[in-house]
Order: C-alpha cells, then sequence, then structure tokens
C-alpha cells in the first residue's frame, strides 16, 4: 500500500493545482528581429533600385512627326461630294409643283476619287433616278422636315448606281440635301 500512496503523492505534486496567473492566456513577443531585417531588406531594394532608375536615365526623348499622318484614320474620313444641283417635277397633289434641288453624298476620303468619277460618268441617269424618286413621291413626303424618306429612297438609288467599295459596304454613307425649295410651275 504504500506504493500506492505514494504514487498519489507523485500525481499529485506533479499537477500542481491551477492559478489565476496561469489562467491568463500567453502574449507571445513580437518577432522585432525578422520585422527589422525585412525593413533592412526592402530599405537595400529601394537603394539598388533607385541608383539603378537614376543611372539609366529617363525615358528617350519622343518626336511626332506632322507630316507623317495616320493613313488609315485619314482614308476613313468622310467628305462630301456634290451630286446634283436641278429642278424636279411633282404632280401627286393635281397640280405641277417643282423642286429646287441640290443634293451632295457623304463618302469616306479612300473613295471619294471613285465616286467623282461614276458621278461624272452617270450624271445623266443619276439626275433621272432623282427625278424619278420626286416624281412618284407622295406629298406628306414632300414635306418632311427632315426629309427623312426622300433621302432614304436617294441613297437606295446612288447605292445601286455607285456600287460597294472595297471592303463591301456601300460608298455613300449618306444624302445631304441642302437646298429643297417648292413652287408652283404655274
Amino acid at each position: 500500500m504504500p506504493e500506492k500512496e505514494k504514487e498519489k503523492g507523485k500525481a499529485t505534486k506533479a499537477a500542481p493545482p491551477p492559478t489565476e496567473e496561469s489562467k491568463a492566456p500567453s502574449r507571445r513577443k513580437l518577432p522585432i528581429k525578422a520585422a527589422l531585417i525585412l525593413g533592412a531588406v526592402m530599405v537595400i531594394e529601394f537603394l539598388i533600385l533607385g541608383s539603378v532608375f537614376v543611372l539609366m536615365g529617363g525615358p528617350a526623348d519622343v518626336k511626332a512627326d506632322p507630316a507623317e499622318a495616320d493613313l488609315e484614320v485619314t482614308a476613313e474620313q468622310p467628305v462630301e461630294e456634290f451630286v446634283v444641283a436641278d429642278k424636279y417635277p411633282n404632280t401627286k397633289r393635281g397640280r405641277t409643283y417643282l423642286y429646287d434641288t441640290e443634293i451632295y453624298v457623304v463618302v469616306k476620303r479612300k473613295s471619294q476619287d471613285k465616286v467623282k468619277e461614276l458621278i461624272k460618268s452617270m450624271t445623266a441617269q443619276i439626275s433621272e433616278d432623282i427625278r424619278t424618286v420626286i416624281g412618284r413621291a407622295e406629298p406628306n413626303q414632300l414635306l418632311e422636315p427632315t426629309l427623312a424618306t426622300i433621302k432614304r429612297q436617294i441613297k437606295a438609288v446612288l447605292d445601286e448606281r455607285l456600287g460597294m467599295d472595297e471592303d463591301g459596304r456601300p460608298r455613300v454613307q449618306e444624302v445631304v440635301i441642302t437646298k429643297f425649295t417648292q413652287f408652283r410651275a404655274e
């Protein structure tokens, strides 16, 4: 039995009862050495990179050449081209009205020369097509403030006559009617 008592005594002696100090969480110390080493490495990197940039110098000077414009952007710019200026009749109201018109088209600069050439070679046909559009138009279409219907019909006729550009798109981007004055023919 004495051995049992010794073992009990050892067990009680080995584990002292918990105190208030041992119940509180233990604080960890900040790794000051690691933080100092990390800071020193960052300062050294900053000094090395800064000196490399200073020794390399600034960026190279950029010299713009104004004469060398981007040809692709210039080719896509819209330009106006004169089509026709004439007086066209319309008799849909029972009386003959003449419409004094002046028509331009908006095309891309790259298509301008081809459009000029086509307009010059087809002046009579284009004028006839425009006369047909105005002659067949209903009175309410001729009195629209923006002439949207007439412009759309003239654009369709000109697209047919002037064809497509190299990209497969119509050469005419927009029809501009600068003058569209109505007066009676009598």
